[in-house]
């Protein structure tokens, strides 16, 4: 009606970067883009809890070693329904980034971060007066009780804004954009260095507070994280201009949609934390130096497949931006090359980890009885680089593209005969140690990655989005 002014308009302008550049020709260069931030970015969060191993190791203690270890163990727990929610917040986001609907890809967001900070809050309020209780069921010397127990009393009171920083860090990739969740992690890693050597060895106006002081600093830089990928979401220019009503305007399709997805990986990861649980049982049975080993094995380790996991990231964004685009032919081909390239990346580090292995495990303590299984470890780890880059890449991009179902089966499957039969079996039952623990572990990635192959080929995941439309629209 002439002479009126137009009803406001409350929707927020569209953002920069509306998609990723999915033509064929530029497709490698795209892949690699995103990788490269992601390995970083993945190197250095890992890097907070190698930091905390390191130190800790340079105590020259191994109970504080093991205590560490079966603390962060317990961490992984419950960190798994956070990493659930974050593969949720990345499948959605980058789909509807895809198909330009920006208005969703911040509804599930802030929905997920919402249901991540109530969690972690809830668990680590049910964690502080069991601590004790959950490292004797580990398994634990009573060297290595006294220890942990005060250690995982504080180090999961970084859970609450840890836990929003995936699911924040996975919406802000998912978007295409791998550069600032690196720069997250860099800053999150120095406050973890400054804050936990400061802590630990009393440099400063406090005392030492030895492995304690780790935890603490591992507190300190979780926090910090946290609150920066909030604040980058809040962002329009960077981020994606989160405001209230996304999280306070609650639609019930979002929530039934972000927990069918979510469930399956929900389960697939604590079944995997229930597992990697009873593993550390299966080695806290092999003694003290044994769990001390295995931790220094596992942080190397955790290093090795970091340009799997950055591919892993470059394939799920641009496979589910290519299935919200409607170019499926465009999300098989990005995960094809990703594959090729992390085989090429991990199959090097194998090499490296075969030569140098016992000199790597030298770097993190100086205990005699612990080096050399340690090393030995490092060097069978080197078996299953390939296999995991086949697992890591082929279950992102699937989660991405919608089905969380079938890594669950697959890693059901896998855990029960290889990851837990086969660990004893080998470790226990043929008395191999440390080293039947690890071969084990290497038929457990192998046959991972070999399901998730036939699954990929099979080609179900290419319809499971429009599927999915199509059965919320109806609602």
């Amino acid at each position: 009606m002439a002479g009126k002014n137009p009803a406001p308009n409350n929707t927020p302008p569209p953002l920069p970067r509306p998609r990723l550049d999915l033509r064929e020709e530029n497709l490698n260069w795209t892949i690699i883009s995103l990788a490269l931030p992601a390995i970083v970015a993945n190197v250095m969060f890992t890097a907070v809890f190698v930091v905390d191993t390191l130190i800790v190791g340079h105590l020259n203690n191994a109970a504080a070693l093991a205590a560490t270890t079966l603390a962060g163990t317990t961490v992984w727990l419950v960190d798994a329904p956070m990493q659930a929610l974050a593969i949720a917040s990345g499948s959605l986001v980058s789909r509807c980034w895809g198909g330009q609907d920006f208005a969703a890809a911040r509804r599930y967001t802030a929905h997920t971060i919402s249901f991540a900070l109530l969690f972690g809050g809830a668990v680590a309020l049910l964690v502080l007066p069991i601590a004790p209780l959950i490292i004797r069921l580990l398994g634990a010397e009573r060297d290595v009780i006294v220890l942990a127990a005060p250690y995982l009393r504080i180090v999961i009171l970084s859970c609450t804004l840890g836990g929003a920083m995936m699911v924040a860090t996975s919406a802000i990739r998912a978007i295409g954009d791998t550069v600032t969740p690196m720069v997250l992690t860099g800053i999150m890693n120095v406050v973890n260095i400054i804050a936990s050597i400061s802590l630990a060895f009393g440099y400063g106006p406090w005392p030492a507070m030895g492995m304690l002081g780790v935890a603490w600093g591992t507190v300190i830089a979780r926090t910090v994280g946290g609150l920066l990928a909030l604040g980058v979401l809040v962002t329009p220019f960077k981020g994606m201009g989160l405001g209230t009503s996304d999280f306070f305007h609650v639609r019930q399709e979002a929530l039934l949609r972000i927990w069918r997805l979510a469930y399956p990986a929900v389960f697939e990861r604590a079944l995997g934390s229930v597992a990697q649980f009873v593993f550390v049982m299966i080695v806290a049975l092999l003694g003290t130096a044994s769990l001390a080993a295995n931790a220094i094995a596992l942080q190397i380790e955790a290093l090795a497949f970091m340009p799997a996991l950055g591919l892993g990231v470059a394939a799920a964004t641009v496979a589910g931006q290519a299935i919200g685009a409607g170019q499926s032919h465009i999300a098989e081909l990005s995960i094809r090359r990703s594959l090729f390239w992390s085989n090429v990346w991990m199959g090097a580090t194998g090499i490296l980890l075969l030569a140098f292995g016992p000199f790597l495990a030298s770097l993190f303590t100086k205990t005699s009885d612990v080096v050399p299984m340690a090393g030995l470890a490092v060097q069978i780890a080197a078996l299953e680089l390939i296999p995991l880059a086949f697992a890591i890449v082929l279950g992102s991009a699937l989660r991405s593209a919608g089905d969380t179902r079938s890594p669950l089966y697959v890693t059901f499957i896998c855990i029960v005969f290889c990851r837990l039969g086969v660990t004893y079996l080998f470790g226990i039952t043929f008395a191999w140690g440390l080293a039947g623990v690890w071969l084990a572990t290497a038929v457990d990635w192998t046959a991972r990655g070999a399901g998730l192959w036939w699954i990929f080929r099979v080609g179900v995941w290419k319809s499971i989005h429009e599927k999915e439309k199509a059965m919320y629209a109806q609602r």
